[in-house]
């Protein structure tokens, strides 16, 4: 598990829009019986065609909108655990771009599952990364280049000419329970190395330390391990954050 890693390729960048006037030319969306369901969301896109697998309202918005799941408001049963799960085979008269194919889905999911929302800013709760009371443990990049996460031994990351704006997206969700937000006032790119072992990785049994859900607990992690290793801190707090709120969707996609 590299929660770096991850975090830092879910990060999604914002671009100018992109205008469609056609959908696709087929489209199927099926839900998906829970008996046949195996493994997790896959996705598959081509110039012509659209392949999708095990999806949810959830991470379909994500990938179409570039909206996390906290910061979308609506029901419960939009993303895992749940059994509202479908999968999607649709297909364009023409190539297309990527950027055009994530238009036609948007208008897909409006049309097969009467998904209406609006955008609004709402107060969310937020971490804020700050600098902890003896000042960060590290420095700013001597070399040039572009920015580099690469894993290390255990759970460690190795950071190179990251800023810490960057380096705040790192622990989004699902790595923490919260949005985290840069407010060290560090400016420029920096280098070090985040080991998370120490908190996630019994020392007497080498096994991993799991949480009520069965899973790493990257929260807690974080917190022990950013003011020791780092001279980081996240501090509770909130923030105002742009938010999809779902007015209406249904659990059924209308007919094929």
């Amino acid at each position: 598990m590299r929660w770096a890693a991850i975090g830092i390729c879910c990060a999604c960048a914002w671009g100018q829009p992109v205008v469609v006037t056609a959908g696709f030319e087929v489209a199927s969306v099926k839900r998906v019986d829970h008996d046949s369901r195996r493994g997790g969301t896959t996705r598959e896109v081509t110039p012509t065609s659209l392949t999708i697998r095990n999806a949810t309202i959830g991470n379909s918005i994500f990938w179409a909108w570039g909206y996390e799941n906290f910061r979308v408001i609506g029901p419960s049963w939009r993303d895992f655990p749940t059994d509202v799960v479908f999968d999607v085979a649709a297909r364009t008269a023409a190539p297309v771009s990527a950027a055009e194919i994530k238009v036609m889905f948007q208008n897909l999911l409006k049309q097969r599952f009467q998904l209406t929302f609006h955008f609004e800013k709402r107060d969310l709760p937020v971490y804020a990364l700050v600098v902890d009371k003896d000042g960060p443990k590290f420095r700013q990049s001597a070399t040039p280049g572009d920015m580099s996460i690469k894993p290390g031994d255990g759970y460690s990351m190795k950071f190179e000419r990251v800023s810490m704006a960057d380096f705040a997206k790192t622990m989004d969700p699902p790595f923490t329970s919260r949005h985290v937000v840069d407010e060290t006032g560090l400016p420029g790119v920096y280098d070090f190395t985040l080991d998370l072992t120490p908190y996630v990785v019994d020392a007497q049994t080498g096994k991993p330390i799991l949480d009520a859900r069965g899973a790493l607990d990257g929260e807690i992690a974080h917190i022990q391990a950013l003011p020791k290793q780092l001279g980081l801190r996240l501090e509770r707090t909130s923030a105002p954050l742009e938010v999809m709120v779902i007015d209406h969707v249904e659990k059924e996609p209308t007919a094929n």
